[in-house]
């Protein structure tokens, strides 16, 4: 599995905590963030998306949505569990799931994701 970002981004598209961990641009990583909402669909189902060069693997948490980006050829089970070890520290580290309450936990959000993925890759950790 390879993470090539781990992020928290408004319904907008608005980056508010993103992480990346591969060799990656600026304005590549924002125009994949950009994109993301405009390719998820009121209702839907599935918590990923497939587009020509990523995958994109999403839940919903409130109005904002914590994000992986991932290669097309991860391992989809594995992109879903370090998903969800990354939704449990959000809840840890952030008082409020809102713009404001990520943007004070950005800091611990990001090194919090750092223990969970390595060089794009999830670490055996679990929380406590």
């Amino acid at each position: 599995m390879v993470v090539l970002a781990a992020s928290i981004v408004s319904k907008s598209g608005k980056a508010l905590v993103s992480r990346q961990y591969v060799d990656m641009s600026r304005i590549r990583i924002e125009g994949l963030l950009a994109a993301f909402p405009k390719l998820v669909g009121m209702g839907k189902q599935h918590t990923y998306i497939e587009t020509e060069n990523v995958r994109y693997v999403y839940q919903p948490i409130e109005s904002l949505f914590l994000l992986l980006v991932t290669t097309k050829k991860s391992n989809i089970l594995e992109d879903l569990r370090t998903l969800t070890m990354i939704s449990k520290l959000v809840h840890e580290y952030s008082m409020s799931l809102d713009e404001e309450g990520i943007g004070r936990a950005n800091f611990e959000l990001n090194f919090a994701f750092d223990e969970v993925i390595s060089l794009g890759y999830k670490e055996s950790v679990t929380v406590a």
